[in-house]
């Protein structure tokens, strides 16, 4: 394989004397194939010139995949100026994490809205398809992808790309999940050693390395890793090549020196470097085989449908700020949640509603997360379910024992509870899928106070898909390709149609054996419709 960085920085564009050897346009970067697959992981602004660069060889039969870790503005603000997605003739996927919301389409053509920009993103020429991602794998022609969550205040993805018998992996913004591992003590366990499991072998890491250990000490939650952090990851999974980048836009070349060089000391090693725009590593190719690990992935571009059901997430806190900053986020994805107040409360709401996911408070001797867990994992009948602590400071060993599954360390703001509950969810909804459960995801639903606690659970019908009405498929499909006010929806309504028509009737032949048809779609919400 063959990478080559576009842009380097993070935050925002740094442009000017102080930047000019690592560059100051924000992440982008190019890999290559032997075959001459062509992937471009983030659009940052360092996407313009390598835009202009793709096209000068002329735009007709140019067809490529871009990959986007998460949608803030420094990871897509070289979308609009992009040339290739303006270009007729050329063909262009566009992945990215999935939401609970608004669909990756929709989160590119927030940037691009009249208000903000000349050009909406329907008015292009280029054939463009969009794939929302979950945690899993897929293939682009000849190149292996994994996609992993990072811990990050959105929800955002690593990739790991396998070609050519050669691996590289991608993981920017990603903070420590252990703040204590962070500055350089404890060991590699939990969510982290599950992140270093992610990149373990890997010929080239491309890692978010944005701040050193004394700075991060005022950065927390703010989703990005120190040097130090990077470096003792990197050895412990073995990664052959370490490439540092979304450099802080406040440290200027000379400061990436010093820290480099301090860095290749200490580890004895100039497989530790800072990436720098322009930079091209060649990885060669290998007959190596790919890890086994692809064997336990589901499909990353599978579709999640809402389930029906009054599944809820059980939520036990007595710290009044962390409290309000959960009912917060889960009010705003409109996602279902019961409050408890003691161990036997949750014994009695595990077993009759199955919940989707616990929060649970430890701060003994007021409240006992680590008690409270252990009888949550003795009643539930899935040991996938998440449970998440929330806690002064993590302590994994202990957790561990108690079947902790992942930490909410205070004081977090309300993006980071959110990404942390939505990544949790969408990963259960995921695993239920691979276990044949039935297809589902996150009960989005309005939640009022109502009946005794904090949510309410809600029913809604799934309207059955039929396959055979045009209106319906039009109405499915072409979402995905345009507006449908725009000329681009009306030139490609015969390829949605032709889309829409392929698709397997073995899924809709399985829902009429499960439930009857459903002729019209219904939402219950006390009165209301929404």
């Amino acid at each position: 394989m063959r990478i080559q960085f576009w842009g380097t920085r993070g935050s925002i564009a740094t442009p000017g004397p102080r930047t000019t050897r690592y560059g100051g346009n924000t992440s982008c970067i190019e890999v290559r194939s032997a075959l001459g697959t062509v992937v471009i992981i983030d659009c940052g602004t360092g996407a313009y010139p390598l835009g202009q660069h793709l096209i000068s060889g002329g735009a007709n039969g140019l067809r490529g995949h871009i990959l986007i870790s998460h949608t803030h503005w420094d990871h897509i603000q070289g979308i609009p100026f992009f040339e290739p997605l303006f270009a007729r003739g050329t063909e262009w996927d566009i992945y990215g994490p999935k939401s609970l919301g608004a669909s990756l389409r929709e989160a590119l053509a927030g940037q691009m809205q009249y208000n903000y920009f000349p050009v909406t993103l329907d008015h292009r020429s280029a054939k463009i398809r969009y794939h929302d991602l979950v945690e899993g794998g897929f293939d682009i022609d000849d190149i292996k992808v994994s996609a992993q969550y990072l811990n990050h205040p959105v929800l955002t993805l690593g990739y790991r790309l396998e070609a050519d018998g050669m691996s590289v992996v991608y993981a920017c913004d990603h903070e420590p999940h252990s703040r204590m591992l962070a500055i350089g003590d404890g060991d590699i366990t939990g969510q982290d050693l599950r992140h270093a499991e992610f990149i373990e072998g890997a010929d080239l890491l491309i890692h978010d390395a944005q701040y050193t250990a004394e700075e991060y000490s005022e950065k927390h939650g703010w989703g990005h890793s120190p040097v130090e952090y990077v470096v003792k990851l990197s050895q412990y999974a073995r990664v052959k090549r370490t490439a540092l980048t979304h450099h802080d836009p406040f440290r200027d070349d000379d400061a990436i020196d010093r820290l480099t060089a301090r860095l290749q000391r200490k580890v004895s090693s100039p497989n530790v470097f800072a990436a720098f725009e322009g930079q091209v590593v060649e990885l060669g190719t290998s007959s190596g085989k790919s890890r086994a690990r692809r064997g336990m992935e589901v499909d990353a571009k599978m579709p999640i449908q809402p389930e029906l059901g009054q599944r809820t997430v059980l939520v036990c806190t007595a710290d009044p700020t962390a409290s309000a900053v959960l009912r917060e986020v889960l009010r705003a994805d409109s996602i279902c949640f019961k409050t408890l107040s003691d161990i036997d409360t949750a014994s009695a709401d595990i077993t009759m509603d199955r919940p989707r996911m616990a929060i649970l408070e430890h701060n003994p001797p007021r409240m006992n997360g680590m008690e409270m867990c252990q009888v949550i994992r003795s009643q539930a009948k899935d040991d996938r379910l998440p449970v998440l602590i929330v806690a002064d400071g993590e302590d994994q060993h202990a957790g561990a024992a108690a079947g902790v599954t992942d930490w909410l360390i205070k004081p977090f703001t309300p993006a980071y509870a959110r990404t942390k509950i939505r990544a949790w969810l969408l990963r259960a909804a995921c695993q239920s899928i691979k276990a044949g459960e039935g297809e589902e995801q996150p009960q989005i639903l309005n939640s009022e106070p109502a009946n005794g606690f904090d949510g309410t659970a809600h029913h809604l019908e799934k309207e059955e898909e039929k396959r055979a009405d045009k209106a319906a498929l039009l109405w499915m499909y072409g979402r995905e390709i345009a507006s449908f006010e725009t000329l681009a929806f009306t030139e490609n309504a015969g390829e949605i149609i032709a889309q829409a028509t392929a698709v397997p009737q073995t899924r809709a032949a399985r829902h009429r054996k499960m439930k009857p048809p459903i002729t019209s779609r219904k939402f219950e919400n006390h009165g209301a419709q929404r």
